[in-house]
């Protein structure tokens, strides 16, 4: 299962074979593709703009959307509150419970408020803003660098040189398009609400041979005397 983890979601033509073999993917020979859920969500876009407090411990916060540092989003205050909604508005368009029941089960939506709160959110435009801010003083001007840093600071990879031709085509050679190319790299990667990984896959037969080896030592590991 480490393993499995480790690998890349979006198996290649190269494994064709694979994909013949198991379609569903119950041999694990690839990552299985999981949705992002909002505090993930919400820590990878201020981890981008430069603004995330990784303090560990401390009280509960409610959002705000100006530039102040942003504590992880496992900490946003939830449940019964009356000076508040129940659920803070970030964490009821992506499908958090509302911390009042003991066992919450939460649901998986794909709705248009997701959408839209990465395409008009004030949160999204600063935190746009700050991620140009700091992609054009690290760079030094130079807009490769600058298209490079955006990738890798939004979605941990170096971008392809398709993407890099048509990302300095955008900027137009003009340092001030930067703010409109960090809001399209912060929103675009997450509405897709699913993480990527950029391992390898393995092929289908030897992980089944893999697994079916893991399975018998661990039938073996349970038999009296062993």
């Amino acid at each position: 299962m480490v393993r499995a983890c480790k690998m890349a979601s979006d198996a290649g033509p190269e494994h064709a074979a694979s994909r013949e073999i198991d379609p569903n993917n119950v041999s694990l020979w690839h990552f299985r593709l999981q949705r992002l859920e909002a505090e993930p969500i919400w820590d990878s876009i201020h981890a981008a703009a430069g603004n995330l407090d990784l303090k560990v411990g401390g009280r509960s916060f409610n959002p705000s959307d100006d530039d102040r540092m942003q504590r992880r989003g496992v900490c946003i205050t939830r449940g019964f509150s009356p000076s508040r909604d129940v659920t803070q508005g970030f964490l009821e368009t992506f499908d958090v419970d509302d911390g009042r029941v003991p066992c919450p089960m939460r649901t998986q939506t794909v709705t248009a408020p997701q959408a839209l709160f990465l395409m008009n959110s004030p949160r999204i435009e600063t935190a746009s803003a700050r991620l140009a801010a700091r992609i054009e003083a690290e760079s030094k001007g130079d807009l490769k660098t600058a298209v490079e840093l955006a990738y890798r600071l939004t979605v941990a990879r170096p971008p392809t040189r398709a993407e890099t031709d048509l990302a300095l085509e955008y900027l137009e050679n003009d340092t001030g398009r930067l703010q409109q190319l960090s809001r399209l790299r912060l929103v675009s990667e997450r509405r897709q609400c699913h993480r990527r990984h950029r391992g390898g896959a393995v092929d289908v037969v030897s992980r089944r041979q893999s697994l079916s080896r893991r399975d018998r030592n661990d039938r073996r590991s349970s038999w009296p005397g062993i």
